[in-house]
């Protein structure tokens, strides 16, 4: 068990009763007669899977919490009463200035009409709603982000300690041709800078490795320190892309997009002819930016694709190489270093299949997201 939450008042006779059988840590943002235990098992565990990541967001991201509760704070007044607050706070400062001429009254009177204005989301709790989804969405995004990082990093670490063990042995090969008068001292001096180079490399790549390891559990609910098993990537699925369709696609996300409508509730409540224009040239630039987004986003999936594809080819290469420099080792045609340069090659490609693949699935993922409203 695991996780630290913030308790909202209306659930906290419920909180009182389940810290009787579960760390108060194992509490989460909904009540629990919500989800099946099954459901509720899943989420508690000390395991991170990638299809857990949107609930988990839901349940447990303090971000999300307090904006739940920050909904349920906000009062029920229509929207139609908030607007005419500001425009009797108008009127009465406009009467005053027609007794006294203050200029300060004047300027009173036109803030307030202009607060009436500009507030247009204010008291619409439909569209609280959608920025807070909006929101909950955009971290649910970031963090399967992070969770694709977090595995792309481990295996360019993958390529680059391979890469300093070839390093290595080649500073000792240095020092041997050295010892019998054929390599300089600068020559080894450049070899076991090499080594350094990737070691700094090395350092650097794992301390982002954690970094990005305890931004993503932060994200999902768990503390700094702990350490939950963080299960492999799904597999990529190709039939994803042969499922992609521009232009319907495009309805889709012209429909779900957040963005468009919040724009399109502020053009709905706002009050002035003039300002009601300006949004509806806003809404009308939304939608033309929803559907460059899926079309772009649909280029970068086949470029993926293209990149993914390269990579495949690029490893059955070096498998050859490396199949045939082996046969000739055992044979003693070629030497270890020769040999382990092959090997190389061959674990840099096959780490750079892998990079390639989730970098695919990245793109695949983006283009899913810009369909359910999220640019």
């Amino acid at each position: 068990m695991r996780r630290t939450k913030m308790i909202s008042p209306m659930a906290l006779g419920v909180a009182v009763s389940l810290s009787l059988g579960m760390p108060v840590s194992a509490l989460a943002g909904s009540p629990e007669f919500s989800r099946t235990a099954e459901e509720w098992a899943r989420l508690r565990d000390n395991v991170l899977e990638y299809g857990e990541i949107e609930d988990l967001v839901y349940e447990y991201n303090t971000t999300v919490l307090n904006n739940a509760q920050a909904y349920n704070r906000e009062n029920n007044r229509d929207r139609r009463e908030v607007v005419k607050g500001y425009m009797d706070q108008a009127a009465d400062a406009l009467d005053a200035y027609t007794y006294t001429s203050s200029p300060d009254l004047l300027v009173a009177a036109n803030q307030a009409e202009q607060a009436a204005e500009n507030n247009v989301l204010e008291g619409d709790r439909t569209a609280s709603m959608i920025g807070y989804k909006q929101t909950e969405k955009g971290i649910a995004k970031q963090a399967q982000e992070a969770m694709n990082t977090y595995f792309r990093l481990q295996y360019q670490l993958t390529a680059l300690e391979k890469e300093r063990e070839l390093l290595a042995a080649t500073v000792g090969s240095v020092q041997g041709r050295q010892s019998q008068g054929m390599a300089t001292y600068a020559e080894v001096l450049n070899a076991q800078q090499s080594v350094q180079g990737a070691d700094s490399q090395i350092i650097a790549m794992k301390s982002q490795i954690e970094d990005t390891r305890q931004n993503l559990i932060i994200t999902l609910g768990w503390k700094q320190g702990d350490m939950p098993e963080i299960r492999p990537m799904p597999q990529m699925q190709m039939d994803r892309i042969s499922a992609m369709n521009v232009e319907e696609d495009t309805r889709k996300a012209l429909a779900a997009d957040y963005t468009l409508q919040l724009d399109q509730r502020k053009m709905n409540n706002s009050i002035t002819d003039s300002n009601k224009n300006i949004y509806k040239k806003t809404v009308e630039e939304d939608k033309q930016k929803i559907a460059v987004a899926v079309n772009d986003g649909y280029q970068k999936v086949i470029q993926a694709k293209n990149s993914y594809d390269e990579a495949v080819l690029n490893l059955e290469v070096e498998t050859k190489n490396w199949n045939a420099a082996n046969t000739k080792y055992q044979l003693g045609s070629i030497s270890r270093m020769e040999w382990m340069q092959a090997e190389t090659a061959l674990v840099k490609a096959r780490m750079d299949r892998e990079v390639k693949n989730l970098e695919l699935f990245q793109a695949m993922e983006n283009y899913d997201w810009i369909i359910k409203g999220v640019r």
